[in-house]
């Protein structure tokens, strides 16, 4: 792993996309090469200065063989509109660069077989980080979308089993052909890998949504959802159904009959502020 400083941000290159340059170098293709390092670069910087406009913790830029990542402190921490917005900035700027290249073309400062390399170049790195798998783009993209419907936990399982099934597709794919594609297998096993490391840390997410959703309301105009729930019910299973784009009010069914309505703020006021960890709905309306 090899890191530059850029603008203020830790710039860190995988040694698969070593290995991927290296290949194309190989092939005698060196031009080619440092086009694919500034079409990668330009990508990930779109996700930055997306992400530094809603006030992101930018850590660093992790160059990948499939394009780069961009680390932030803001996990599960920050609303999905934004999480959207930050995903699609990256093939935003390569669409743009499309448009400057067929710019180029038209003013005869490019040959046809150039700005075909780099229309083609830009659209593929595009194309491939919009896939719903995780952690490319469309991945990211999706645990967003999911979250509006489902509670924040599923959304995050869920997406990473896209991703795994994404993953798994790809590599079968890419030796599908009469000539195995080594780069597209590297690049599978990598978003396996990756899919792997993330749903070990879905409870990790997961519970720093919950710490900042403590701390940091939802606007009012979030829809509010009621959470009927049995008392007993494990408070951390109710937690689990608590959505990101949501307010909510859980509904206990009261030992004598009836029901007792608890904000969401008396959810999290029992679990952590009085540690009832193991605590049942029913310490809700004790």
């Amino acid at each position: 792993m090899i890191s530059l400083l850029l603008q203020g941000t830790v710039l860190r290159i995988h040694f698969l996309f070593w290995v991927v340059i290296l290949s194309s170098v190989v092939t005698g293709q060196f031009m080619e090469v440092t086009t694919l390092f500034v079409l990668v670069l330009i990508h990930e910087l779109g996700h930055v200065t997306a992400a530094r406009s809603f006030g992101w913790r930018i850590h660093s830029i992790e160059l990948l063989p499939f394009g780069g990542v961009a680390h932030t402190d803001e996990w599960g921490t920050v609303p999905a509109r934004e999480e959207i917005v930050v995903a699609l900035a990256g093939p935003f700027h390569n669409v743009i660069m499309v448009l400057f290249g067929l710019l180029f073309y038209q003013f005869g400062w490019w040959s046809a077989e150039w700005t075909e390399y780099f229309v083609k170049g830009n659209a593929m790195l595009a194309g491939f980080n919009l896939l719903p798998i995780y952690p490319l783009d469309g991945g990211r993209i999706l645990q967003a979308l999911l979250s509006y419907v489902f509670p924040y936990r599923r959304a995050v399982v869920w997406s990473l089993g896209f991703g795994f099934a994404g993953a798994a597709g790809l590599f079968l794919f890419s030796l599908s052909g009469e000539k195995v594609q080594i780069n597209l297998s590297i690049v599978a096993l990598f978003l396996f890998y990756s899919n792997w490391i993330a749903m070990r840390q879905r409870d990790y997410q997961y519970m720093r949504f919950l710490m900042h959703r403590r701390e940091h309301r939802v606007p009012d105009s979030a829809p509010i959802i009621q959470l009927p729930v049995r008392p007993e019910e494990p408070l951390l299973t109710v937690l689990k159904r608590f959505r990101k784009e949501a307010y909510h009010v859980v509904v206990v069914q009261k030992p004598k009959g009836g029901w007792a309505t608890v904000p969401e703020e008396a959810v999290f006021r029992c679990y952590f502020d009085e540690k009832r960890i193991g605590g049942l709905a029913a310490d809700l309306i004790a």
